[in-house]
């Protein structure tokens, strides 16, 4: 299976996502070294700064953003004659173009970049969105992303995105960023999920829970990614019912100028049934009905009085 782009600096990430309060915070800072008498070179003015340093900058994974779709996607639109209830695809129309507004109508799709042809049997088969700047989804499931044209009603009980996999250590999604700070820092991963296990349907099997992965992960200089913190999720068997969508978090100190990034994915699934782990029917299956996630990096804003210093 075909991964996200491994590196990213900070220059591809996008201002768009990126929430950093420099004028109100410079004022602050400097508010407060007047308050205390400038900046000495002592204890106090380090842990002032060590404290004023962090500025956030967050990466979500956006999924349903009507100007940054996925790498070579279609997008079609629901058909202005359709009443606001229809989800009749059958004459979908072409969406706009990114710069253009969204459509009046209630709902848009996103095909993958990655596509995966529909098996008469057992449905559609793995599937991977990609963006350009390395955000990355990736499970067996339907064919599109379905999105509100309002995006004040994503999430909702219409408008998750579930994702299913029979594949031990699958990756459901990855959001890379690049922590720009001079100093070892905390950078957060975080997910907004809900996670289940199904038995087989054709046969009759007890159901069993599973457990996926939210990871953070750093990039070495071999080029391989490697966990650096994980949480284990728990993902119940639906014979037990289904749940809730839940916020999970993960944290961790990394490095300066460091390539990072968040990672949900599968743990060690039973073994399949039959060969094709698409099989989705015939094999033990996790769900992942994916709401949102987002990488958290704090951003050194360097003062240029001071080098070394961030305000």
């Amino acid at each position: 299976m075909a991964t996200a782009p491994k590196n990213t600096g900070f220059l591809n990430i996008p201002r768009s996502v990126m929430r950093v309060g420099r004028t109100f915070a410079a004022l602050h800072l400097a508010l407060v070294s007047l308050a205390m008498g400038g900046f000495p070179n002592d204890a106090r003015a380090e842990g002032l700064t060590a404290a004023s340093s962090q500025y956030v900058q967050e990466i979500s994974l956006d999924m349903c953003n009507w100007a940054n779709r996925p790498s070579q996607s279609v997008c079609t639109a629901q058909h202005p004659n359709d009443s606001w209830s229809s989800w009749d695809r059958t004459h979908t129309v072409p969406c706009a173009g990114p710069t253009a507004s969204p459509p009046s109508t209630y709902w848009f799709d996103l095909s993958p970049t990655v596509p995966a042809p529909l098996d008469g049997y057992n449905g559609r088969h793995t599937q991977q969105w990609n963006w350009p700047d390395g955000r990355y989804l990736s499970g067996w499931g339907q064919s599109v992303i379905h999105c509100p044209s309002n995006p004040s009603q994503w999430g909702t009980s219409l408008f998750t995105m579930p994702l299913l996999t029979a594949k031990s250590d699958h990756a459901f999604l990855r959001i890379p960023g690049f922590l720009s700070h001079s100093q070892a820092r905390y950078v957060r991963g975080q997910v907004k999920v809900l996670l289940y296990a199904q038995r087989p349907v054709t046969v009759s099997l007890p159901g069993i829970d599973m457990s996926a992965t939210l990871a953070l992960q750093t990039l070495g200089l071999d080029d391989v990614w490697r966990d650096v913190a994980t949480r284990v999720l728990p993902a119940p068997g639906s014979h037990r019912g289904i749940g809730v969508h839940e916020f999970f978090e993960i944290e961790a100190l990394i490095q300066p100028y460091t390539p990072v990034r968040v990672e949900l994915r599968a743990n060690t699934l039973p073994p399949l049934r039959v060969a094709d782990a698409d099989y989705i029917w015939e094999n033990y299956n996790l769900v992942a009905d994916i709401i949102d996630a987002r990488l958290i990096l704090p951003d050194c804003i360097p003062d240029q009085s001071r080098p070394g210093f961030c305000l």
